[in-house]
């Protein structure tokens, strides 16, 4: 028998104003905390949090921007220099991978994170990408237990932009999608085992109440208002969709986006989210989905405002020799190997232009049914 794991983080908080109780929920990990943030978060929470954990003494350090060994340097400098037993990170997916490199580095510290955007299911997940100087990623770091806490405030969440949350879904869609194909044919998830049912349960889950609540809950989020959707789909975001894509593993799911970005003329427009919904609906038609299934997604993803286009992700006019670029990096992403069949070139070229040609069709009000 194959040997199952699933991870995820040690406990995780979702309500409106929580964050004023973030003492009750960290206080444990210790007297001293290195709390990590971006300038604007910093001027926004930062006497918030000091409030809240009154009694306990906490440092501040700015992060600025990247999560690069730079950052990673100096924040843990900062943190041997204050001798915090735990860190805070309060920000998006970067700051949550950065405090998670800076508890390893300063000996495996526990650490707890704040996010102030539902875009990201990089939170509750035990994987950090660390980026160079030109953007591009220099490491990947896997580590031994996911964040201890994740602290998700609703009221923090409300005051995001819509596109960024709408973003968070597009990367959610892809939990399942690219999942069940790994649990089906015994491909490896990210911990290095197989998936559970659980995971299976929870992936499964989050796509169906991405298409219960999706649509609503954008409208929510468009308005920064509080609703049952809204608060159903953040949990999506963060909670359901790191469980399911770290546990599950990984198809094409994100590799269709991730060959768009070899391209060397072309800026990136689009969030990661975003990206990744239009690389699911290339997977969907690659493994040859039914139409009743590819209906179902790309009315979901036209009606939210995620890319079902080359044009929706600012990439008009594409040329044989930028199709040609795209479609060879794809061939050398990892997960392209998690499909049960050889992946070919020719494969891929037709997803690509196959997936466009029927978004197309849905935004001139068509259907495949």
């Amino acid at each position: 028998m194959m040997t199952q794991i699933l991870g995820c983080c040690g406990r995780y908080i979702q309500g409106y104003g929580e964050i004023k109780n973030l003492k009750k929920h960290i206080g444990w990990m210790g007297e001293k905390y290195l709390c990590v943030a971006s300038k604007n978060r910093l001027r926004d929470l930062k006497d918030t949090i000091l409030k809240a954990m009154e009694g306990k003494e906490v440092f501040f350090c700015q992060f600025d921007k990247e999560c690069s060994w730079e950052a990673i340097r100096d924040i843990t400098e900062a943190g041997k220099n204050n001798g915090v037993q735990a860190v805070i990170g309060v920000g998006g997916g970067k700051i949550a991978d950065t405090i998670k490199v800076v508890a390893d580095e300063l000996g495996g510290i526990p650490q707890a994170i704040l996010p102030t955007i539902a875009a990201t299911d990089a939170y509750t997940s035990a994987a950090a990408l660390i980026y160079g100087s030109d953007g591009t990623v220099v490491d990947v770091k896997n580590y031994p237990h996911s964040p201890d806490v994740v602290l998700a405030d609703t009221e923090v969440l409300l005051k995001g932009p819509a596109r960024l949350y709408v973003s968070g879904m597009g990367d959610a869609l892809s939990t399942y999608i690219g999942g069940v194909v790994c649990q089906n044919h015994y491909f490896e998830n990210h911990f290095g085992g197989t998936g559970t049912h659980t995971a299976l349960a929870v992936a499964k889950l989050s796509y169906d109440m991405l298409l219960k609540y999706g649509r609503q809950a954008k409208i929510a989020a468009e308005r920064h208002t509080l609703t049952d959707a809204y608060n159903a789909v953040t949990e999506v975001n963060i909670l359901m969709s790191g469980m399911g894509f770290e546990n599950n593993g990984s198809a094409s799911d994100h590799c269709f986006y991730f060959g768009t970005l070899a391209l060397p003329e072309r800026e990136e427009y689009v969030y990661h989210g975003e990206g990744v919904a239009f690389s699911t609906c290339c997977q969907l038609v690659m493994q040859g989905a039914s139409s009743e299934q590819l209906d179902e997604v790309y009315r979901f993803c036209r009606d939210v405002g995620l890319p079902i286009t080359f044009d929706d992700m600012h990439l008009p006019n594409l040329t044989d020799e930028e199709y040609d670029i795209m479609t060879k990096a794809v061939l050398k992403e990892q997960f392209i190997l998690h499909h049960p069949f050889p992946v070919t070139y020719e494969m891929i070229l037709g997803a690509y232009k196959t997936a466009d040609a029927i978004g197309h069709l849905y935004h001139e009000g068509g259907s495949l049914l």
